[in-house]
């Protein structure tokens, strides 16, 4: 068996304590909560700008709209990303430069009220099967990510806003902004397009389109699933404010070397299809519950973070999600699933790439661009 890159999940080693209270604690930090005073951005180590790769979109705000029409976005939304064949980890032959190994950083989450009900937080731990997240207005903190791939093809992602100094900025797979395959500028996606709070064909706050593109050069270059199929996505600004403004949350993150495990953590995203699963169709927002684990916990150089969970393609890029209800943090992005040589997958586990110094350069990236 080997972990293939599929449009999903990740795995690596650990260092670890802290607790979370669950699903519905990204549930309920899904759910309708009252706005927080927002806490300002700590001040992080400005990383080498050779270890991020930013592409500016050569497309205008209009022009991706126009691109838009509603055959192809149907076309896309019936289309769940393909992550390409590419290492699973960084090969003797890499490329790109490494970060500071001790880089970190952390942000709390902003727009969710310090006293947020706990009641029923323990009732949701443990859910590998994936469910659908109840209605509310805080559900617009996720959305689908549409796009047009290098090959041509119209598909789409998951992503969720997360804490910037712009709050424009939405987290990601890094495969749903490049190929992973050291072709450089050919390799980004176009005409990338974000719907937060998407859910059966409906985007109640409307649509924003992407400025910027960033992933690390460990995945542009060097297909890196271990550590670097992350990306962030910084978003034009509309007339009716900033992402953040619009939907009123953002989650916070924390992302640190050597951690992967975390109690009552969940993951978020629209899965098309699902491991022993028929129902599934991308429509729907949906979540899975429990701990996260060391993916490989024999392996010191190998950490990325497995949960159990059953969603496949279409949950590529999904957050995962740690931390109290008053203070929800993205510690993950769903990368990558484990296949048989037949391409067949052969459990339920769903992997995010670790989410440590190259994460942590990635958003001071974003915030140090100002």
């Amino acid at each position: 068996m080997r972990s293939k890159i599929y449009n999903a999940p990740c795995e690596r080693e650990s260092v670890r304590l802290l607790r979370f209270a669950a699903a519905t604690a990204a549930l309920s930090a899904l759910a309708v909560l009252a706005p927080a005073t927002a806490s300002a951005l700590p001040a992080e180590k400005k990383p080498s700008p050779s270890v991020v790769d930013v592409h500016d979109s050569e497309l205008t705000d209009k022009q991706i709209r126009d691109f838009w029409t509603p055959e192809r976005v149907k076309e896309a939304l019936r289309n769940p990303a393909k992550a390409p064949a590419t290492r699973a980890a960084r090969s003797r032959t890499a490329t790109s430069p490494s970060p500071s190994p001790d880089l970190a950083a952390s942000a709390p989450a902003r727009g969710f009220a310090a006293d947020a009900a706990r009641s029923g937080a323990n009732t949701a731990a443990g859910l590998s099967v994936s469910q659908e997240v109840p209605a509310g207005a805080g559900n617009n903190i996720v959305g689908k990510l549409i796009y047009v791939s290098p090959t041509g093809e119209l598909t789409h992602c998951s992503a969720a806003s997360i804490v910037s100094a712009n709050k424009n900025t939405i987290w990601t797979a890094g495969h749903c902004v490049h190929e992973g395959d050291g072709s450089g500028e050919a390799g980004w996606s176009k005409y990338v397009m974000y719907y937060p709070g998407y859910s059966r064909g409906a985007d109640p706050v409307g649509e924003w389109t992407a400025a910027r593109l960033h992933a690390p050069t460990a995945w542009t270059q060097d297909g890196d699933a271990y550590e670097a199929d992350i990306a962030a996505v910084v978003l034009n600004p509309r007339l009716d404010g900033n992402l953040e403004d619009v939907v009123g949350y953002a989650f916070g993150y924390l992302f640190t070397e050597n951690r992967t495990d975390y109690a009552g953590a969940a993951v978020m995203g629209y899965p098309a299809e699902g491991y022993q699963r028929s129902d599934l169709d991308g429509e729907r927002l949906m979540y899975c519950a429990g701990d996260t684990t060391d993916a490989f916990p024999l392996n010191p150089f190998d950490d990325r973070i497995k949960l159990d969970c059953d969603m496949g393609r279409g949950v590529s890029g999904g957050a995962f999600v740690w931390g109290p209800q008053n203070d929800p943090r993205i510690v993950g992005a769903a990368s990558h699933v484990a296949l048989d040589d037949a391409g067949q997958r052969v459990s339920d586990d769903l992997f995010s790439s670790e989410h440590g110094s190259y994460a942590a350069a990635l958003i001071n990236t974003v915030n140090n661009e100002g």
